[in-house]
C-alpha cells in the first residue's frame, strides 16, 4: 500500500506532464515550403584555406545571390589533445562563420573526424569512449559558435564504405569500415539533443548519403535510412541530404556507372534517371516521417565530363554548367527538391558561377508549375511562375551542338526573351526576343545547352493576381515559420521541464529505497 501511494504521489503526475505535452511535440513537425530556395555552394572539396581565400569565396558566393554554403568541421583537426579546441587549426573557421553570417549566408556545418588521441594502429576507438567525447565535442562546438551555425549536418557520405572510418579510425579516415546505421544513430541522438538544448530551431541534417553507383557505396541508402528509423534515430534529424552520383551520365539518363554490389537489396537500385533516383528516396523519407530531402555535392569529375564532352565544341567549363543547371532544373521542377548544393568553386569556375547567379535571381522563391515536354522524346521543358512571370526552362538530350526546331506551346505570355542559362547577365542586351503567337505557341532552336526564357504571365490584372498570390504564400509561409519556432522553443522548454521532473522522482525513489533497506536493516 505504501508503494502504491509512493507511485501516486511521485511518478504518476510525471505522466500527467508527459501527456499535456503530446500536443506540443506533434505540433511543431516542422513545415515544408512548396516554393524555391535556390542553390546552394558545397565547399567539402574546395574550402577556403586562408583569410583571403574566406573573403573572396565568400564574396563570390555573395555576388551570386546565394543564401546556403556547405562546409567541413573536421573534429580530428580541431581537437588533437582532449579537451583542447582549435577551431581554426585546419580551416580558418571563426572567420568563415562570422563572416558568412555577417553576409546573411546560411552555413552547413558538416561534422566530420575523430578523437585522434584515442587512435591507434589498427583498432577502432571503443565505441562507449567515442561516445562519450563526441558528446563534448558537440557541446563545445555548439557552445563555440552559437548563433553563427544554424544547420549541422552529421556526418559525410554515411552509407559509404568509409563513412564511419573518420569517427573510429580518425588518424585512416578513409579505411574501410562497414557502415553502421545504428551507431550512426546514437551519434545522431546525441547531437541533435545536445545541438536542439541550445537553439530548438537550428536544424539537424542526416549525413549525405551516396548513391547506389557510388564506388564508394557501402549500404543501400534507403535500407541505411531504414536501419536508422529502426535504432531511433530518424526523429532526431530534420532532413536527409543526399548525394547523386551519376558516373559519366547526362541527368535526364541511367546513371553510366553499375550498381555497387555491396549496395545491391530487394529496394531500388537502377533507376531510369536523376528524378526517378531522387524520387525512391523522397518515398521512403515521406512513409517515415515527411522529412525534405537535400542534394550536396553535386558534380561531375573532370574524367566524366571529358568523355561527355566528345564530339562537342563548347568549352569543358560550359559543359559542366550546363549539367549542373539540368540537373538542379529537373530536381526542382520534377521533384519539388528546394534547395540544391553544387561542389564548385565560386571564384574560379566561372561559367558555373554565372549560371548559379542567374538561377538564383529567377528561382528564388518562385514554384514549380511542372514539366511539360521530355516524358518522351528528346526536349526537356520545365515552368516556373514567380512575382507575375514565367520562367521556361528548355533544352535537348541529343544531338550535341546541333540545333533543331521545338515548339513551345500553351504560352500565356505575349513575348519571351531568351538567356543561355551561363549568360554574363539577365539584361536584355544579352538576350533574344521569342515572338508568340496569337495561339501561344512559339517555334525556337535548341541543342542541348539550356535556355531560360523570361515573359510577363497574361495581361495587367493577371500579373496583379499572380503578384498578390505570391506575396500572400511568401507571408503565409513566414508566419509558419514564426509558429514553428515558438513551438520549438515550448517544445524545448517542455522537455527540460520534464527532465527536472524525471530526476526529481529518481532521487525521491532513491531516498525513499534507501529509507525502506534500513528500515529492514534495523
Amino acid at each position: 500500500m505504501k508503494l502504491l501511494f509512493y507511485l501516486i504521489r511521485h511518478i504518476i503526475p510525471i505522466g500527467f506532464i508527459a501527456g499535456a505535452g503530446i500536443f506540443v511535440f506533434n505540433s511543431a513537425a516542422p513545415s515544408s515550403s512548396s516554393l524555391i530556395e535556390g542553390i546552394g555552394v558545397d565547399l567539402m572539396t574546395s574550402p577556403p584555406l586562408s583569410m583571403e581565400a574566406v573573403d573572396s569565396q565568400l564574396n563570390a558566393i555573395q555576388q551570386a545571390g546565394i543564401k546556403y554554403v556547405r562546409i567541413e568541421m573536421d573534429w580530428s583537426s580541431i581537437e588533437t589533445s582532449p579537451d583542447v579546441y582549435n577551431w581554426s587549426a585546419a580551416l580558418p573557421l571563426d572567420l568563415f562563420f562570422s563572416s558568412a553570417k555577417a553576409r546573411e549566408i546560411t552555413t552547413v556545418a558538416v561534422l566530420t573526424g575523430g578523437p585522434v588521441y584515442l587512435s591507434t594502429s589498427g583498432n577502432a576507438i571503443d565505441q562507449k569512449v567515442l561516445g562519450e567525447r563526441w558528446e563534448k565535442f558537440i557541446q563545445a562546438a555548439v557552445g563555440h559558435f552559437g548563433e553563427q551555425i544554424d544547420i549541422w549536418e552529421i556526418g559525410y557520405q554515411v552509407n559509404s564504405s568509409s563513412g564511419l572510418s573518420a569517427f573510429l579510425f580518425p588518424s585512416t579516415p578513409d579505411a574501410w569500415t562497414q557502415p553502421d546505421p545504428i551507431l550512426y544513430s546514437k551519434m545522431l541522438r546525441a547531437a541533435s539533443k545536445i545541438i536542439k538544448n541550445v537553439d530548438p530551431n537550428d536544424e539537424v541534417w542526416i549525413g549525405s548519403l551516396v548513391s547506389t553507383t557510388a564506388g564508394n557505396c557501402g549500404m543501400n541508402p534507403l535500407t541505411f535510412l531504414l536501419e536508422v528509423n529502426g535504432a531511433k534515430g530518424w526523429n532526431a534529424a530534420d532532413a536527409v541530404s543526399y548525394q547523386p552520383g551519376r558516373g559519366g551520365a547526362a541527368p535526364e539518363m541511367p546513371s553510366a556507372s553499375t550498381t555497387n554490389q555491396a549496395c545491391g537489396s530487394s529496394l531500388p537500385v537502377n533507376p531510369a534517371n536523376l528524378s526517378a533516383e531522387v524520387q525512391s528516396l523522397q518515398e521512403l523519407s515521406r512513409q517515415l516521417g515527411g522529412k525534405p530531402v537535400y542534394i550536396t555535392g553535386l558534380t561531375w569529375s573532370q574524367e566524366e565530363l571529358h568523355a561527355l564532352h566528345a564530339n562537342r565544341s563548347i568549352e569543358i567549363g560550359q559543359l559542366e554548367s550546363d549539367l549542373l543547371v539540368r540537373a538542379s532544373i529537373v530536381l526542382m521542377g520534377n521533384n519539388a527538391i528546394p534547395l540544391v548544393f553544387w561542389q564548385i568553386d565560386p571564384v574560379s569556375q566561372w561559367y558555373a558561377k554565372a549560371a548559379m547567379t542567374n538561377l538564383s535571381a529567377l528561382l528564388f522563391n518562385a514554384k514549380s508549375i511542372g514539366q511539360v515536354q521530355g516524358q518522351t522524346g528528346s526536349v526537356q521543358e520545365y515552368r516556373f511562375q514567380k512575382a507575375g512571370g514565367i520562367k521556361i526552362f528548355a533544352w535537348r538530350t541529343q544531338d550535341g551542338d546541333t540545333p533543331q526546331p521545338v515548339n513551345l506551346t500553351n504560352l500565356n505570355a505575349s513575348a519571351l526573351t531568351a538567356f543561355s542559362t551561363d549568360s554574363a547577365n539577365l539584361s536584355n542586351e544579352f538576350g533574344t526576343q521569342i515572338t508568340v503567337d496569337g495561339f501561344g505557341n512559339a517555334i525556337i532552336m535548341l541543342n542541348e545547352r539550356p535556355v531560360v526564357f523570361v515573359g510577363k504571365s497574361g495581361g495587367w490584372d493577371a500579373q496583379i493576381k499572380q503578384l498578390i498570390s505570391d506575396q500572400t504564400e511568401l507571408w503565409r509561409i513566414e508566419f509558419q515559420k514564426s509558429i514553428d519556432h515558438w513551438l520549438n522553443d515550448q517544445k524545448a522548454a517542455f522537455l527540460r521541464m520534464l527532465e527536472v521532473q524525471f530526476n526529481k522522482a529518481k532521487d525521491s525513489a532513491v531516498d525513499w529505497g534507501e529509507q525502506k533497506i534500513d528500515e529492514l536493516l534495523h
